[in-house]
């Protein structure tokens, strides 16, 4: 199909006003010499007069011929109403062609296959494909988004370079990330090689890793507790327990002496002293399998992100660490580890990973450590995970994903 402007081009060209060859005219315009001489020639038969003085080129000698068949019911009424009904809502989008169809064909009184519906959305640019999955936000989190990124908007990339971005995923066993399909005929559902097994039950670990624009931090995969560790804590906290509760029962003492002036005038309760988690004793969940604060300070924290988090500020004074709302991260205990160390923290707003650098870090690994199919046993899944780690993820993609904070956090304040 060629509009009319390109065929009164060829036949300009063509006539003898025009002076070229077929060879000349296809250099000129890029279409085929037979379509040349097509056009040429329906617009003689059709009327044009090529020795006619002034040169006479009229629509009529362009245009198509009528086609013959049925009317297309691609109209654009339809097209409208289509693009209306999926638009309206979040089950507009879920809708299927199917029933897409039987709306339209209601509504405006003649049959539409889903076929129809399905080419229509098609040359509209629509796709059926998985909706795009973000955290919820309530009001208050909205608030402090945007007073975040008010708050970040002049960083400039050499700010973003002294952030330490760390966090943590949870990995799956026997799961491949990201949806795939095999070519196979009927008959051979149950081929060797069309057959992806799924076992009962599965296994799962928390992967931790940290990095800054310069380079890679260290990782860190989380196994199961054993019941001496266990037993080892539960000592630790003891001994840090008997050093706190004094200081705690004294700070405690010199805040609620103000509220006590005067207390036998007022009715209630006479405070009382009494050393549990409120005050600031150190208490670790009970029957938890998961990573606690406890073991994230012990495991992670002094051992293995504040020592590196060092070694960045001695490269790039002013050097932060960023860390989520995650509970093992925002136990009051950590503040104190932070002081000791002299590591500064960057505040965070809550289910944003959107401004997380590190975030994209864990799609790209879940599909790297599965392409050849998911690891089957932990020792497996931790030997890939690792090895993708310090091998196959680059300084340049991590430099990737911290040059683009800058335009999230704008692009949140204009949608806000």
């Amino acid at each position: 199909m060629h509009d009319i402007s390109t065929r009164a081009a060829v036949v300009l060209l063509k006539s003898p006003v025009g002076g070229k060859t077929t060879a000349q005219v296809e250099s000129i315009t890029g279409l085929k010499r037979s379509t040349i001489n097509t056009i040429y020639a329906r617009a003689i038969e059709r009327g044009f007069d090529p020795n006619l003085v002034p040169l006479a080129i009229k629509d009529e000698y362009l245009q198509d011929a009528p086609r013959s068949g049925r009317p297309t019911k691609q109209t654009t009424a339809v097209k409208e109403s289509l693009v209306q009904k999926v638009c309206r809502d979040r089950y507009g989008r879920e809708k299927t062609a199917a029933d897409l169809a039987g709306e339209l064909s209601q509504e405006l009184n003649f049959d539409i296959s889903s076929t129809t519906v399905w080419r229509c959305l098609k040359k509209l640019g629509y796709r059926k494909t998985k909706p795009t999955m973000k955290p919820g936000l309530t009001r208050r989190m909205k608030d402090e988004r945007l007073k975040w990124c008010n708050d970040h908007k002049d960083w400039t990339l050499e700010d973003w370079k002294r952030v330490v971005w760390s966090d943590e995923t949870s990995v799956m066993l026997g799961h491949r990330r990201g949806g795939y399909r095999v070519w196979r005929k009927v008959d051979q559902a149950y081929d060797k090689s069309c057959v992806r097994p799924r076992w009962k039950g599965y296994s799962e670990f928390m992967f931790w890793g940290c990095f800054t624009y310069d380079s890679k931090g260290p990782c860190h995969i989380w196994r199961p507790e054993t019941a001496k560790e266990k037993a080892v804590a539960e000592l630790v906290l003891k001994e840090l327990n008997e050093g706190l509760e004094e200081e705690a029962h004294i700070r405690w003492e010199l805040e609620s002496g103000i509220s006590r002036v005067g207390l036998r005038n007022k009715p209630g309760v006479k405070p009382k002293w009494r050393w549990c988690e409120a005050t600031g004793k150190l208490v670790r969940r009970k029957n938890g399998n998961g990573v606690d604060w406890y073991r994230y300070q012990t495991q992670v924290l002094l051992p293995k992100l504040l020592p590196y988090a060092k070694q960045c500020e001695a490269l790039r004074p002013g050097t932060l660490v960023q860390e989520d709302k995650a509970p093992c991260h925002a136990h009051f205990d950590q503040a104190r580890v932070y002081s000791m160390l002299e590591v500064e923290r960057l505040l965070w707003c809550g289910n944003s990973p959107d401004l997380n650098a590190i975030e994209p870090c864990w799609y790209w690994m879940k599909r790297q450590t599965t392409k050849m199919g998911a690891p089957k046993s932990r020792a497996d899944a931790t030997k890939a995970w690792e090895s993708c780690w310090r091998t196959q993820l680059t300084q340049e993609r991590i430099q990737a994903w911290i040059e683009r904070i800058p335009g999230h956090i704008k692009q949140i304040i204009d949608l806000t």
